[in-house]
């Protein structure tokens, strides 16, 4: 009896921004790794396959083609937020993927979006995708707060804006969250099963020792490191540099570091002047207890990221007006870094869940230096690292997939 051709799957992502090339290649290896065939579309198809393991990218089991990017919406600039973006998106998809399946000759079995965000706002209609794609669709929805306010009738205009109710395609096969808080909330809604999916991280250091990892320990000079890596408004950093002028002032021990891309269009002007005098008198030697350099770029790649994060004792996960599953905590895990976060919020409450680290008022300067201070003098009780490494594990999403494929095609 011949062997059972493998089950194709078309992974589709219309952005190349942020973390969307890091989830692309998540979800392409562990297809892979499930024994599928896959048919990436992406904007961006040659760095897709370069970012594959040399393993993989050898494979004949994958074909990437480009996916022309995302345009923003008439209404507020954002990638999600009107109808007629939102539609072409899904003719946009299904036209390429049908390209792809002539120039190829494989025809995708599944097809699953790494952030289906951007194929729901504003297109509340679950006869679109059955119309359209007309195939076995999942995804994975990093964007489902909303279903956590009280009811309303704010709420019952979002509910429809957000677009919630395409999930209802008779071809929709389960969707993934990474925030579990609202699942019982959104399977009501949309009668589908929805998972939530590990926040996964990569791990691996470099060969040789990345510079800056060598430059913060030696700076440091054995105080207690406090870290951060991406300096978006979102992951606290004003509220960060204010902790470490409290603990400047108070001559704790600390050394705080703040790596990565800063942002200046997300401050006020008197944020900004104040950011501009901490960059000056860091530049002029007035101030000790941080590292940090504005013109500083992207770290290069995931192993000098991780280098740079295993410098840090307490790792910094407060985020502020953010509802959502982060990256760090995983980092964090997989180091057994404590963590300090903001109270109630999906971060937070993992944090005390699994009892690693310490939770603090919303940009709360005052609390997070006292949090850093205990934190800096005892260590977290019996924290449950191993436990989160399991919860958020790559196993853990190959068995989700390798699920998803079994009952989907």
């Amino acid at each position: 009896m011949p062997a059972p051709h493998p089950r194709t799957v078309a992974l589709i992502d219309p952005l190349w921004i942020g973390h969307h090339p890091m989830y692309f290649t998540q979800f392409t290896e562990s297809f892979l790794r499930c024994g599928a065939r896959v048919i990436g579309l992406c904007p961006e198809p040659e760095a897709a396959l370069t970012n594959l393991k040399p393993t993989f990218a050898d494979s004949g089991n994958v074909t990437f083609a480009k996916l022309p990017t995302g345009k923003r919406s008439f209404f507020n600039g954002k990638f999600e937020g009107d109808p007629a973006r939102t539609y072409a998106r899904w003719r946009r998809a299904a036209e390429t993927l049908a390209d792809t399946e002539a120039a190829t000759g494989f025809k995708a079995d599944l097809v699953f979006f790494p952030y289906l965000d951007s194929y729901l706002r504003f297109l509340p209609f679950p006869q679109i995708p059955d119309i359209v794609l007309h195939r076995p669709w999942s995804g994975l929805y990093l964007r489902n707060h909303h279903h956590g306010e009280p009811d309303s009738f704010t709420k019952f205009l979002r509910m429809f804006a957000k677009g919630d109710a395409l999930l209802k395609s008779r071809f929709c096969k389960g969707v993934g969250v990474l925030d579990e808080r609202f699942i019982p909330a959104m399977e009501r809604l949309t009668g589908q099963q929805i998972t939530a999916y590990p926040d996964v991280t990569q791990d691996g250091l470099p060969e040789s020792p990345f510079e800056l990892s060598e430059t913060i320990k030696r700076i440091a000079s054995g105080r207690t490191i406090v870290g951060m890596i991406g300096l978006e408004r979102r992951k606290g950093f004003l509220t960060m540099v204010r902790a470490a002028g409290i603990a400047r002032r108070e001559k704790a021990p600390l050394f705080f570091v703040c790596a990565g891309v800063y942002h200046r269009g997300e401050y006020s002007s008197d944020e900004l002047h104040e950011l501009d005098t901490l960059a000056k008198d860091i530049r002029e030697g007035r101030v000790d207890n941080i590292h940090w350099d504005p013109a500083a770029g992207r770290i290069r790649s995931e192993e000098d990221f991780n280098s740079l994060f295993s410098t840090f004792d307490i790792a910094w996960a407060a985020y502020e007006n953010f509802q959502g599953s982060s990256g760090t905590l995983s980092k964090a895990a997989l180091f057994e870094k404590p963590s300090i976060a903001t109270q109630g919020e999906c971060i937070g409450l993992r944090v005390e869940r699994y009892g690693m680290g310490a939770t603090i008022r919303e940009a709360s300067a005052e609390e997070a230096f006292a949090a850093i201070l205990r934190m800096a003098e005892t260590s977290p009780r019996q924290p449950r690292y191993d436990e989160y490494r399991r919860d958020h594990s790559l196993e853990r999403l190959d068995g989700i997939l390798a699920d998803l494929l079994e009952h989907s095609c």
